[in-house]
């Protein structure tokens, strides 16, 4: 059955904030990290013809985790704009900033077996659908 092109994406992300996961690919493949963020976009399901510059990434759904991918931001001392008449300055200087990975990047680390997993997903007696360890069926829960 097609689904409408305006339909919104109605898929629940596996990998939630406050999950421990283990990155797959890239240059911190193998680190372990707790996430942070977990960014949706919706436009990348979309392919969109508008233009060359358009500051959109072409995945739907990417993790910031704390301590992986981390980038160096260089900022320049300024003034902050604010109501008060004395304006704090900003610190200058570099800056760690951790940048976001695919999610297709990372796997979830069960708490309980401490192996990397996939997510199944399971349904209680009260009818509430949870996310289980695909190993040992442990609930994973996150620590949000």
């Amino acid at each position: 059955m097609p689904v409408a092109k305006n339909a919104p994406a109605n898929k629940v992300p596996e990998i939630r904030k406050g999950d421990t996961v283990v990155v797959l690919h890239g240059k911190d493949a193998g680190k372990r990290g707790r996430v942070d963020r977990v960014l949706r976009n919706p436009q990348a399901a979309e392919k969109q013809k508008s233009g060359y510059w358009r500051k959109t990434s072409a995945r739907a759904l990417s993790v910031v985790i704390s301590g992986v991918n981390i980038a160096k931001r260089h900022t320049k001392p300024r003034q902050r704009m604010n109501q008060n008449t004395q304006q704090p300055l900003q610190q200058g200087g570099i800056v760690d900033k951790p940048m976001p990975i695919d999610a297709s990047n990372v796997m979830v680390v069960c708490p309980r077996c401490e192996r990397v997993t996939r997510v199944k997903h399971e349904r209680l007696a009260s009818g509430k659908s949870v996310r289980v360890c695909g190993h040992c069926r442990e609930q994973l829960e996150a620590e949000a």
